[in-house]
């Protein structure tokens, strides 16, 4: 349904001005959320300028709500790419950060190779590779974090296998990749070739983590 003239001429304003006050500040939630609404539905011609300001803000709620729009708006890929690379971290409902970590969710499958890739799963990650029953289907799970030692280490050990067990598995259904709490689906609008750079650039600001936790 379009918005009538003088509504449609408000939204614009009003995106205009967020638009503007992103530049020079961070904004809320609710502004984030404000200025996707807006352009979305009565601004086009905005969108790239909006993605672009929701990229330089690198905060949680500015990615939740460039995830919202459209992926292939220029600035929605490139704004969760250079979040990922600085480490931020989506918020809970109760406000905390979720852990910094990547994980891949898969199923059993048949297509040809599968085998191959679990095995090399099982080598680099080993006992920790976790095997669910959802449904009545069998599925695996791995993951990179924070833990004992520093997370510099605990990528250096991964870092040539999880891009290549990427590559395999974001072609199957029911793959989800996980970036410091959000969430990539295969079938999803961030597909396979756009993660990839996610999933480097995810490995690129680990390895700078060189903190040691006991």
């Amino acid at each position: 349904m379009s918005l009538p003239p003088q509504h449609r001429e408000q939204a614009v304003a009003e995106a205009s001005t967020l638009i503007d006050r992103a530049a020079r500040s961070a904004l809320t939630a609710e502004q984030c959320q404000r200025l996707v609404g807006h352009v979305v539905a009565a601004a086009p011609g905005l969108l790239k300028p909006a993605a672009h300001a929701l990229s330089a803000q690198r905060s949680a709620v500015a990615i939740d709500a460039l995830l919202s729009m459209p992926a292939n708006v220029p600035g929605v890929v490139e704004g969760v790419y250079a979040a990922v690379t600085h480490g931020v971290r989506r918020r809970r409902r109760d406000g905390s950060d979720c852990p910094a970590m990547l994980a891949m969710d898969f199923r059993r499958s048949r297509a040809k190779g599968f085998d191959d890739v679990l095995a090399r799963a099982r080598r680099v990650f080993g006992p920790a590779v976790e095997q669910l029953v959802v449904g009545k289907r069998t599925a695996y799970r791995f993951a990179l974090r924070e833990g004992r030692g520093t997370l510099a280490g605990r990528v250096a050990a991964a870092a040539v296998d999880v891009p290549w067990l990427h590559g395999r598995l974001a072609k199957l259904k029911g793959t989800r990749l996980w970036l410091n709490g959000w969430r990539f689906d295969a079938d999803g609008p961030i597909r396979a070739p756009a993660q990839v750079q996610l999933v480097r650039g995810w490995l690129s600001w680990a390895a700078s983590q060189t903190e040691t936790r006991i």
